[in-house]
Formats: structure tokens, sequence, C-alpha cells
């Protein structure tokens, strides 16, 4: 199985929990997130999305354009659940999401989400997960 971004991001939520998911970004409500919080959140979204019918062939996830640790989180849990991100469309209350409860239909998904499963959309272009190198990429991209 090809390493994904969602691999790396569990791999730094069990290596170095409290670590900031991504350091060099400047301001506190980046430097709050850790790698953990961005994990378990992020799990709690896929796992909303995955009960919805989103995912790889199913439906694509609106979220606004922009960049903020909550974004970020929305991002990720797309990632995990398959689901492709459709940018700058309008979201889904993230209050809903954040509030679900991870369960093990997550770790199932990543057998379906592959390196060719369509990830985002993005100023007209599609990426796949193959195409996202790094958690940033994956989060704030160009």
């Amino acid at each position: 199985m090809v390493d994904l971004v969602i691999d790396l991001l569990r791999d730094r939520a069990e290596k170095a929990p409290t670590a900031p998911l991504l350091p060099h970004r400047a301001g506190n409500e980046w430097s709050r997130l850790t790698n953990a919080q961005a994990w378990r959140q992020s799990g709690a979204v896929a796992s909303w999305l995955i009960a919805q019918g989103y995912g790889p062939g199913g439906a694509s996830f609106p979220i606004p354009a922009g960049e903020s640790p909550l974004l970020a989180v929305l991002r990720l849990g797309a990632l995990r659940a398959g689901a492709p991100v459709i940018e700058g469309a309008t979201p889904i209350e993230p209050a809903v999401l954040l509030g679900c409860s991870i369960d093990a239909s997550v770790a199932e998904r990543r057998l379906h989400v592959s390196s060719s499963t369509p990830a985002r959309f993005r100023l007209g272009i599609w990426r796949r997960h193959a195409d996202l190198a790094t958690i940033e990429d994956a989060i704030i991209g160009s």
C-alpha cells in the first residue's frame, strides 16, 4: 500500500502527538492545533462524511477557500473519507462534523483510498491523493 498524506498524519499523531500540526505557520490559531488533535478531529469529520455517503465514487465535499485550522481539519477529514473536496463551495456547518464520534468505518475506508483517488478540486484542477506530498500541501496547497 502506498503511503499517503493521511498515513503521514497518522504516524505524526502517534510519534509526536503534542507537536503542532504545522509548526512553521505563524499565528496562535495554528500553533494550538496539534498532530493528535488534527488526527482525532479529522477522524470525526471522516466518520460523518462516510455515514452521509461521501467518499470514493460518492458525493464531493464542499469546503470554502481559505486557510485556517478548522478548514485544515475539514480537508484532512475529507482525505481520510476518500471524499473529493470542491474548494470555494458553501460548506456544511463545521460544528456538526467535529462533534461526531470516530468509528471503525474510518479505518475501513483507508482500504478504499488509493493514490489515484480524487482528493481536491481547486482553481479548475483535480488533484489525486498521490499529488499531495505533505500535510501542508494537502490542507493549504496551491
